[in-house]
């Protein structure tokens, strides 16, 4: 990470974002945009950053809004796809980057899945890591959100979203700010009676934020990256407060109108796509390997023995699945 430039850009919605970047130094390399999730940062993608700027790639790496020291708007209406799509295509076009490989994570597949609708030429190659493309034909408001565990609770016998409802709720923001090392703990959990109980059963996050519980630390976080989370999420930096909002702009459909104007030739991948699945139970009810068939013709799936964060868990592995497909 030390070999990244920091960057700020004020884009035209008024937008301060913080970004690294490092050129690429092979001339036939092109840039790796990395899209970071939640509640996530760029440091999460360390071993991805260091391996291919060795490997002679450019790297360009925005903190997405909500986060870190870009803005952190209070308003989830400005957290809109087409809205941050525009964000990180204006601090592209302002470093003169013309195209990109694109990989990202959690809520960065989502974000890049809207690039890739609103500016389909924008990407040679795409990379999903666990979460897979999002459709623009299909919105995660909260309708969608009620029949999606209904669903999965009557043929899988457990919920899947009830943490995203919990997100919407009013005192979700001040519960977490008070339960930092709580919310790692949840989230990097590899306990799937965990995930069941506390994040895919309604009611199950609110029970594991007011009691502060914690859960086992999987080995692959290190002490580097307690640090990290505690100083991203402290209250002094506003906590999970603004990057919730990438959960309410979605309940709340602020994206609908957006989204259906996008043309149906947009919505389908063009380019080459990678899918790294993984074991997490979350995504696994989501079946990405079958849904993203119809909507990315070129697609290559692969699978990893691992949960949610496959790139930190099994970060060789990740690499190599990566690099093969960049240079196939």
């Amino acid at each position: 990470m030390d070999s990244l430039t920091t960057c700020q850009l004020t884009t035209t919605r008024d937008l301060t974002y913080t970004y690294f970047k490092s050129p690429p130094t092979q001339d036939n390399k092109p840039y790796i945009l990395f899209l970071h999730g939640f509640p996530s940062s760029v440091f999460h993608y360390r071993h991805q950053i260091s391996h291919f700027s060795k490997a002679g790639y450019g790297i360009i790496a925005p903190t997405l809004l909500g986060y870190g020291k870009t803005s952190k708007p209070t308003d989830y209406n400005v957290y809109s796809g087409k809205g941050m799509s525009q964000d990180v295509q204006e601090i592209l076009q302002f470093e003169k980057i013309e195209s990109v490989i694109g990989v990202a994570h959690d809520w960065g597949a989502y974000l890049m899945s809207r690039m890739a609708n609103h500016y389909p030429t924008l990407f040679s190659k795409l990379v999903f890591l666990d979460i897979g493309y999002s459709n623009p034909s299909f919105n995660l408001n909260r309708q969608t959100i009620n029949f999606v565990n209904s669903m999965v609770q009557q043929n899988m016998g457990y919920s899947v979203f009830g943490y995203f409802l919990f997100f919407d709720e009013e005192d979700a923001p001040e519960l977490m700010n008070k339960n930092v090392a709580s919310a790692e703990s949840l989230f990097h959990s590899k306990d799937n009676e965990v995930i069941k109980n506390y994040m895919g059963a309604e009611g199950g996050a609110r029970k594991w934020f007011e009691g502060g519980k914690m859960a086992e630390y999987p080995a692959y976080l290190t002490e580097e990256d307690k640090s990290e989370f505690q100083k991203d999420f402290s209250p002094e930096n506003g906590g999970f407060t603004a990057a919730l909002n990438w959960y309410r702009a979605q309940l709340h459909d602020v994206n609908a109108e957006d989204d259906k104007a996008i043309p149906d030739e947009n919505k389908v991948l063009k380019q080459p796509t990678l899918l790294i699945s993984t074991d997490n139970l979350i995504t696994a009810a989501a079946d990405f390997p079958n849904q993203m068939k119809q909507s990315a013709p070129n697609l290559t799936l692969k699978k990893l023995e691992t949960g949610h964060w496959v790139m930190l868990e099994m970060p060789e592995e990740t690499n190599r699945l990566c690099e093969e497909f960049f240079e196939g």
